[in-house]
């Protein structure tokens, strides 16, 4: 057996291996980064929870959504370059970011760190396909994802290691600098840029953007949408409390519905329909849109692990901010440990009840937060990580299962490409919903409600995705 899967890694050639080893070490510098970011932003510069949270997730939205857009770089310019470009990219952010403490000037760091994995991430899971076979492909993306973990697993030590030996957290960056360096150089040594078939090209960003109004909606819709999304924004600046934001969501969410009155009389009037701005609102592929916010809140709640739990645990007791990071490799940690087995034992059952199940105990995890910190001390959180690990092992590896089971077949590229649209949606507003989340309980004096309030979230969103499945399904 050991000859057989060493036989089957000697069959993938030197650029598989350089995508690999630049992946793991891309991953090692982005959660090295991210295990201590929070604490950095909102303590160690003075920031404060709600500034912090609505930095760092919008710097996980570009890094998220910017992919969608822009995956068809390496299409056009070719692996080696784009990979060597979007190094550069990150590298240089990471060193602008050591030396910055102003807001404005870390959130330009920050932006430029996501803009160049944005265009990493589908450079990377290119090259793992271009440099394998319809034999090997499965299992060279096992290697890819695993690589993931492993880095993910001693990012967080890596962090906690030079920031405690240095005294200086600023010098994160620097070293995480130096290991994009390394990735760099790997890259521009080993990596040899593959042939790209006149077919295989990626889709211009017109058809990106066109397939985008497909799953979302219409311009008119989408004008709504920009809309309240820059009210939400002047909501996070402080520009408006809660009352207001909803004031003004409203009335233009009535504006705009008043506007499709005539237009939607025209159209019945002429029999036609109007273009671009003149035509009513309307919603795009119904189905994958409603999915995307569903499973949007799943990674919103995950989202709280990377935020609002450490500065919960600091906030605790101070003295665990020495050990933050630890509780970052709490995750990978049980994955690695034990996907494997979950996943074997789930693949008994449908990807719906998995998930749903998985969901519910991802809701007795973010629940059991206050009341394990409180009444057994901060440490006692990890207990609810362990718990979430196990939730997240049966519900994330099947959504994309999930999603081309539920795609129509003419339709099932589309949908396992916007499958991951949740991810940008969930990470780039879940820090922000629950900073507000926990001021608005911190401030009624009800310390355990905002744990509570986020295991009923989880709740809700396990019982919309059963309701969503019987409605697919009939």
């Amino acid at each position: 057996m050991k000859t057989g899967l060493l036989a089957s890694l000697r069959q993938f050639n030197q650029t598989f291996w350089a995508a690999i080893a630049t992946e793991l070490l891309h991953c090692l510098a982005s959660y090295c980064m991210l295990a201590y970011l929070i604490i950095y932003l909102a303590q160690d510069l003075g920031f404060g929870q709600l500034r912090a949270n609505a930095m760092y997730g919008t710097m996980l939205f570009m890094g998220y959504f910017l992919p969608i857009l822009i995956g068809a770089l390496a299409d056009r310019y070719g692996f080696r370059p784009t990979m060597a470009v979007s190094l550069v990219i990150i590298t240089s952010g990471y060193f602008w970011a050591s030396r910055v403490t102003s807001y404005p000037w870390m959130f330009a760091a920050l932006l430029t760190i996501a803009l160049g994995g944005a265009v990493m991430k589908p450079v990377i899971a290119g090259a793992v396909k271009s440099a394998s076979t319809e034999e090997n492909r499965t299992l060279g993306f096992s290697i890819y994802y695993t690589v993931i973990n492993i880095g993910s697993f001693f990012a967080p030590f890596l962090a906690n290691v030079v920031r405690t030996s240095t005294g200086h957290p600023a010098l994160i960056f620097v070293a995480c600098g130096i290991v994009e360096t390394a990735a760099l150089a790997v890259t521009l040594v080993f990596f040899r840029n593959l042939p790209v078939a006149e077919e295989a090209k990626g889709k211009s960003l017109g058809v990106v953007l066109g397939e985008m109004v497909l799953v979302l909606g219409n311009a008119r819709l989408l004008l709504t949408a920009a809309g309240l999304a820059m009210a939400y924004a002047g909501w996070l600046k402080g520009w408006m409390d809660g009352e207001m934001l909803l004031l003004a969501a409203g009335l233009w969410v009535l504006l705009n519905l008043a506007v499709d009155l005539p237009l939607r009389a025209r159209e019945r009037r002429e029999g036609r329909r109007g273009g671009g701005l003149l035509q009513p609102q309307r919603f795009g592929d119904g189905k994958l849109l409603v999915f995307i916010l569903i499973f949007s809140g799943v990674w919103a709640l995950y989202s709280q692990i990377w935020t609002n739990i450490p500065l919960f645990i600091t906030g605790l007791d101070p003295a665990m901010k020495a050990h933050i990071e630890y509780f970052q490799a709490v995750d990978p940690i049980m994955i690695v440990c034990f996907q494997v087995l979950v996943g074997k034992w789930m693949g008994r059952y449908r990807p719906l009840p998995s998930m749903v199940v998985g969901i519910l105990i991802s809701a007795v995890a973010v629940a059991s937060v206050g009341p394990f910190g409180y009444a057994l001390g901060a440490w006692a959180v990890a207990l609810s990580l362990v718990i979430w690990s196990i939730g997240e092992m049966m519900f994330s590896p099947r959504m994309v299962e999930y999603v081309a089971v539920i795609a129509p077949k003419e339709k099932l590229a589309l949908y396992i490409g916007y499958g991951f649209l949740p991810f940008a949606i969930g990470f780039g507003f879940g820090p922000s919903v629950g900073g507000h989340l926990v001021k608005f309980f911190q401030a009624r004096g009800m310390l355990d409600g905002v744990w509570f309030a986020f295991g009923a979230w989880a709740v809700l969103i396990a019982l919309a995705l059963w309701i969503y499945d019987k409605v697919v399904k009939g």
